[in-house]
C-alpha cells in the first residue's frame, strides 16, 4: 500500500472515531433521567389521570410546579417514568398526558408506540425540544413544543395543570 494512501486512510478513520464518539458524548448528555413515581390526590374522586414524564433539570422543576398547583385539587394524578409506558394500561385512566423530549427529531420510541396502541384515547403531549420545534409530529397530534428554558417553564406548567384537569 501506498503512503499516501495509508495517512488517508488513518486520517479518516480519526476522524470517523472523533465524530462517533461526539455524537455518543452529545446523546448521553442529552439522556433523560429516569423519575420517580409519585401519586398526587389519592383520595380523589374525580378524574385519574396518568402523567408520564423523563427526568431533566428542566422537567423536574416543571414537575415541581405541577405536584404544587394540583394538590389539594380533587383530581388524582399518577405519576410515572415514560420508560414504563409499556407497562400501564391506558384504560385504567380517564385522561393520559405525556411529557417528553424529541431526540434525533422525534420522540421516544415507546412513547410513540403508546400512543400508537392507544390511538382511541385522548392523549394530551408537551413536547421539549432544544430547537423549539417537533418537526416529525404527526398530523392528527396536538401537542406543545417549545425549548428547555427557563422562560417556557410556565407555558409548560400551564399546560400541563390545564391538561390534567380540563373537563
Amino acid at each position: 500500500m501506498k503512503k499516501p494512501l495509508k495517512i488517508s486512510l488513518i486520517v479518516v478513520g480519526i476522524a470517523v472515531v472523533i465524530f462517533a464518539g461526539v455524537m455518543l458524548s452529545y446523546r448521553f448528555i442529552k439522556s433523560m433521567d429516569v423519575t420517580e413515581n409519585a401519586e398526587i390526590n389519592k383520595s380523589a374522586t374525580e378524574d385519574h389521570v396518568l402523567l408520564a414524564t423523563q427526568g431533566s433539570k428542566f422537567k423536574d422543576s416543571v414537575m415541581d410546579q405541577v405536584k404544587k398547583d394540583m394538590e389539594g385539587k380533587n383530581v388524582h394524578v399518577s405519576i410515572i417514568d415514560t420508560t414504563k409506558l409499556d407497562k400501564v394500561k391506558a384504560d385504567d385512566y380517564d385522561k393520559v398526558v405525556l411529557f417528553t423530549t424529541v431526540q434525533s427529531d422525534d420522540i421516544p420510541e415507546n412513547v410513540t408506540t403508546f400512543m400508537n396502541d392507544n390511538k382511541d384515547k385522548s392523549i394530551h403531549i408537551a413536547v421539549t425540544a432544544d430547537s423549539g420545534r417537533w418537526d416529525d409530529k404527526p398530523k392528527d397530534i396536538d401537542a406543545i413544543s417549545e425549548a428547555s428554558k427557563a422562560e417556557n417553564k410556565q407555558d409548560f406548567v400551564d399546560d400541563l395543570t390545564k391538561a390534567i384537569v380540563a373537563e
